[in-house]
């Protein structure tokens, strides 16, 4: 069974389990969902993020993406969660999110990711969470600055032709 992480008005967020892959998948494999990345993943890639942000993440940081359900109908919706990151700063933890287009635009987004920076800063401790976003990702931009309080931009690799690129990183710090 999954354990629950977090809950909000609308949403709980559990540990991801293998039963859940497929669902994602649909996310990772859809075109449209994955405008921002630099290809869709076929579902063994989509199978190794989860191995490596979910579930190894789970065992060696106590946190990871999970599970976005929601409470009523407890209907998968996507994953969001904490993950480790490299940015300007080296490594940081930082809130991810990825939902079904279906339920893109209802606030889902910036619900759970609220719920994982204040679970990141009070029950985790940590000093400092972030959200990278591409310049171009406007819709992730409206989430990122509902969660977070400023904004830095850095660049880092990852272009496919080797070349560095531009993103915004979302900053709280625990005050």
């Amino acid at each position: 069974m999954a354990r629950d992480i977090l809950t909000t008005d609308r949403l709980t967020l559990r540990e991801i389990t293998p039963a859940d892959l497929p669902f994602l998948h649909r996310i990772f494999g859809d075109a449209e969902s994955m405008r921002y990345y630099p290809r869709i993943k076929s579902f063994d890639e989509t199978a190794r993020w989860f191995q490596r942000l979910a579930f190894d993440s789970y065992a060696s940081h106590g946190f990871g993406l999970w599970a976005v359900t929601d409470r009523q109908s407890g209907a998968l919706l996507g994953d969001c969660g904490i993950t480790l990151q490299e940015t300007s700063a080296g490594l940081e933890p930082e809130i991810g999110y990825h939902l079904w287009r279906d339920h893109w635009g209802k606030g889902y987004a910036a619900e759970a990711a609220a719920a994982c920076r204040d679970h990141a800063l009070h029950t985790l401790g940590l000093a400092r969470i972030v959200s990278i976003v591409r310049p171009d990702n406007i819709p992730s931009q409206r989430v990122a600055e509902r969660v977070h309080r400023r904004r830095e931009t850095f660049a880092k690799a990852g272009n496919p032709d080797g070349g560095m690129i531009e993103f915004y990183l979302y900053i709280t710090d625990r005050t």
